[in-house]
Formats: C-alpha cells, structure tokens, sequence
C-alpha cells in the first residue's frame, strides 16, 4: 500500500477517534423567564474544562467536513455572527447565541438512532451546531430546513435544543427519524440525558406536574435532573439575583464533572458562564457589542482565564498557535493520536469571507 494512501487512513481514522469522544455527558438545560427576560441555563459536564470562546462572522463561506465515505457536504454563507464555546478549536462548537439571540445547546442521548446515508447534504454532529448559529434567527426558520439535512453522527449521540427569544424546541433523532418537540408539544422547557418523551412521562409523576411524588433531591440520574431544575425553574421570580439564583441551579443538577455553567439571557444578547475550576469568577459578554464583519478578525477568549466581569474589551484576535495549542492539549487528555492536532488546527483556514 502506498505512504500517501496509508497516511490518509490515518487521517481519517483520526478524525472519527476525535468526534467519537467528543460528547455532552451529564448535561442539564433549561429555560426560563425572570422579570419576563426570555434565558437559557446549562451545565456543561465532562471530563475536562479547557476551551476556547469564539466569535463566528458573517459572510463567510463554509463547506461541511466529509468525514465518512458517504456524507455528501454541505455549503453555506453564514447570514449572522454569533459566540460559542469550543475545546477542538474553530467551527465545532459545544453550543452558543448568535447576534439574533438563537441559542443551540447538544447534550448526550445515547439511546439516539440517526437517519441511513441519502442524497441530502450532511453535516456532523457537532458543526451542526454552528450551521444553525449561522443560518437561522428563530426556531420557525429552523423546524422549516431541518429536513433539508441530513445529521451524519460519526459517535457522538446527541440531541439538541434550541432556543429564540420566544419559544423553544427540542432536536432529536429516535429510531432513525427526526422527532421535535415545540409549542404544545413542549410542555415543559428543560432537557436533560434521556428523549424528552421519556422525560415527560417520568416527570407526570411528581408534583406541580401531574402526579403526588415530591421531588427528588440531590440525585444526579438523567431523569431526576430534569424534573428537579423544571421544578425549581418555575419560580425564579421569588429570587432578588435572578442569575446568583440560576448559578445556584445549575449547582444542584451538576455532576461532579460538571465544568462550566452558562446562562443565556436573550433578550439582552448577554451570556454569563463561570468555571467550576475557577467557580467565583463570574463572567459576562454582551453577543451584541462585537463587530461580526467577516474584515475584522475573529476573536477568542480563553475559559482558563483569570479575568472577571465584562470580558468583551479582554478578547483576543484569532492566534491560530492558541488554536493550535487548545486542540492539542485536549487531543493528548483523550489519548487520541497526534496527527488529529494539525487536521482540526488547519480547517478554519478552509473558510472564506465574501
């Protein structure tokens, strides 16, 4: 076998090692209404807490990784600029807000059951997540194209919600179909680790939801998680600090792994998150104040960081060395193999501005 072919397999086998570790884990996400501000609350829980934040432009010209033999990849210009939270560098994002407050958030679902290969474009699990930061300002836009593309996993199982400034909806794939839930259908905002049926059915089971079962304290079980936080959700505005409130939510639903927490305010185009690495540094950016002119460069904050408060005036323009160091840092602490580093580092670069 020749050296050019053999390299590539290993190029490739790099890249489905990388994705196929890259999961949610023990997430939580919910979302809620003080002083009637539409926000979204997450945990993020995995085995490490490194990461990068980024800013994402307009105008800018991207193609789907084709990672397997039969993703056909897709093509888009992103219509808005948006800032999401990333630990394999540029483009594959854990979640985010665009400029329009559209919020996509993945957490793992492990029962998940994709579509077979067909002729629609493909994208993987998690440059899906950018794909609808770019395109969509409302959760109408989004239920309307979801089915002009094909979600093409390549081993994390995810499911995803999705949020604008009004309303919400669920994003999942059961048995091989696309199944959503939003309006009446989402009876109840929040999404843990289980499919949101299952989820509905457990919770009938408690008080305030249908049933006479008190709510279960302290326990971390996928299902619990979603019924504690839905609980304790509906009656935020009991509480003085609406986002000390929200933190201390985020908290009780948390794994020991759990390493960042998030609150989305929507209405405000403001994003509060802190670290439990560095869990009294509460940081905020204002999605609204950056220039997404895909002429300007793109910028980054680093989640390790020590700063505190607003943090927009403390980012930083793109350093593809600080891509590239993020990316292999987290590439060695999964043990995958060293070539994967130089493959995510170089594909922001396949990106064009128009």
């Amino acid at each position: 076998m020749k050296k050019w072919l053999i390299k590539k397999i290993i190029a490739a086998i790099s890249v489905i090692l990388f994705f196929s570790i890259q999961t949610a884990s023990t997430c939580t996400i919910f979302s809620l209404y003080p002083n009637n501000e539409h926000w979204i609350g997450r945990t993020f829980d995995w085995d490490y807490g490194q990461g990068l934040i980024f800013t994402n432009k307009r105008n800018v010209l991207k193609n789907g990784l084709r990672l397997l033999p039969t993703d056909i990849s897709a093509s888009w210009v992103s219509q808005y600029g948006s800032v999401t939270f990333n630990q394999f560098g540029r483009e594959f994002p854990t979640g985010g807000m665009n400029e329009k407050g559209l919020v996509v958030e993945a957490l793992e679902l492990k029962s998940a059951v994709f579509p077979p290969a067909d002729g629609r474009p493909s994208l993987n699990e998690l440059q899906f997540i950018q794909f609808l930061l770019d395109n969509f300002s409302s959760v109408k836009n989004v239920s309307e194209e979801l089915r002009s593309i094909r979600l093409s996993p390549v081993g994390s199982k995810l499911h995803y919600f999705v949020c604008d400034i009004k309303k919400c909806m669920t994003i999942e794939y059961l048995n091989g179909l696309l199944v959503t839930h939003m309006g009446a259908e989402l009876p109840v905002s929040s999404f843990a680790n289980n499919s949101y049926e299952e989820h509905m059915n457990y919770a009938r089971q408690f008080v305030t939801f249908g049933g006479t079962k008190p709510i279960i304290i302290d326990s971390k079980d996928s299902l619990d998680r979603f019924v504690r936080a839905s609980y304790t959700t509906k009656y935020i505005d009991q509480y003085e600090d609406p986002a000390n409130a929200v933190f201390s939510f985020l908290s009780d639903v948390g794994s020991r792994n759990n390493r960042w927490q998030i609150i989305y305010n929507q209405d405000k185009r403001t994003i509060s998150f802190r670290t439990t690495a560095k869990i009294n540094l509460k940081r905020i950016i204002e999605v609204g104040a950056f220039d997404y002119s895909c002429k300007e460069p793109v910028l980054y904050f680093d989640l390790d960081s020590d700063y505190q408060g607003h943090v927009n005036a403390l980012f930083k323009p793109f350093d593809p060395a600080v891509n590239h160091a993020i990316i292999k840092k987290s590439v060695h602490m999964q043990n995958l193999p060293a070539p994967l580093t130089e493959k995510l580092a170089i594909f922001p670069g396949e990106t064009m501005c128009l």
